[in-house]
């Protein structure tokens, strides 16, 4: 896993604004759904390197009135959360709860 990604997961992870979080979440997920083609790190990794505008055309249509500031390490939470759903074959989804801990230091 790129170490950007991993750092976004505990961002993420450690983001204390409940409401807020939530909201991520959606956005997260949005760009994780927009991920699930991709089958393989090397893919993935190539995907993230050529491929701009993913959040923002998430955030445009969940949110289409806000300002998002944080696109880059919104997205880079979706491309780590894809990133360990290749590396263990579970699916992850925000909206009901985080990988733990561990896996995000063990695996990524």
């Amino acid at each position: 896993m790129r170490d950007v990604w991993k750092s976004a997961l505990e961002w993420y992870v450690y983001f204390a604004d409940q409401e807020q979080k939530q909201k991520y979440a959606l956005v997260i997920m949005g760009v994780k759904d927009q991920l699930a083609h991709i089958g393989s790190k090397g893919e993935l990794v190539r995907h993230y390197m050529n491929t701009d505008g993913v959040c923002e055309d998430v955030v445009h249509t969940l949110f289409p009135n806000e300002v998002w500031l944080d696109t880059r390490q919104t997205e880079d939470v979706a491309y780590g959360l894809r990133c360990l759903e290749i590396s263990t074959g579970k699916r992850f989804d925000l909206m009901h709860r985080m990988p733990s801990r561990w896996l995000i230091e063990t695996v990524a």
